[in-house]
């Protein structure tokens, strides 16, 4: 019998799909810049790892469009810039909804507080979770030992009770570093057979 009992979920790649470069080109195409360097300010320039920490506003990073790469259109059209480029992995929120039935279910995922927000207000499965372990709310970001035990603090449970899936290979391995069972995603067929075998399904 399986000694898991909840389970954390990434966002990014998991529940909700999108393409890094795709979401590049529509920022350059709307402020008129060359993507690398809109790549250099948000990547290079540590502005996500700024923004997913929560060291830097929703408001404060606004600003830094209007500044940096003259961006013209008001908060709201920024906030769509910045948003709106989500498509639901239906596969795997449906298995989040069945495991849901099964234990509780956590989010864990680094992320802003202007992509969750939208992510609530357009999505259903964040209704559906008992909490989220969220990178600008705890000022850490995975793989770093720190969050996924923030993580297990707020499910009150131990490192080998947990299951964790994540799209990439770093933040698994963070997570079985610490000593919980990890899962990378690779699609919600080979997600449910991994489910089945480790007894969470």
């Amino acid at each position: 019998m399986s000694g898991i009992r909840v389970a954390f979920f990434d966002i990014g790649n998991v529940l909700l799909r999108f393409e890094v470069r795709a979401v590049l080109r529509t920022i350059s195409a709307a402020v008129r810049r060359h993507p690398l360097r809109v790549g250099r300010l948000l990547w290079t320039g540590g502005l996500v790892d700024r923004i997913e920490r929560g060291q830097l506003s929703s408001r404060a990073l606004f600003r830094i469009f209007q500044k940096e790469l003259e961006f013209e259109g008001d908060f709201a059209a920024f906030r769509k810039l910045w948003c709106d480029h989500f498509a639901l992995d239906r596969g795997a929120a449906g298995l989040l909804q069945r495991v849901c039935a099964r234990m509780p279910v956590y989010l864990l995922s680094n992320t802003n507080r202007l992509h969750f927000q939208f992510i609530e207000e357009n999505y259903r499965f964040p209704a559906l979770v008992a909490g989220a372990a969220l990178s600008y709310r705890l000022g850490l970001r995975k793989p770093e030992a720190g969050i996924y035990q923030a993580a297990l603090a707020m499910a009150k449970a131990k490192p080998q009770e947990a299951v964790f899936i994540d799209d990439l290979a770093e933040n698994v391995r963070g997570a079985r570093r610490v000593g919980m069972n990890a899962l990378r995603y690779q699609g919600a067929a080979r997600l449910e057979a991994d489910l089945k075998e480790l007894g969470v399904l």
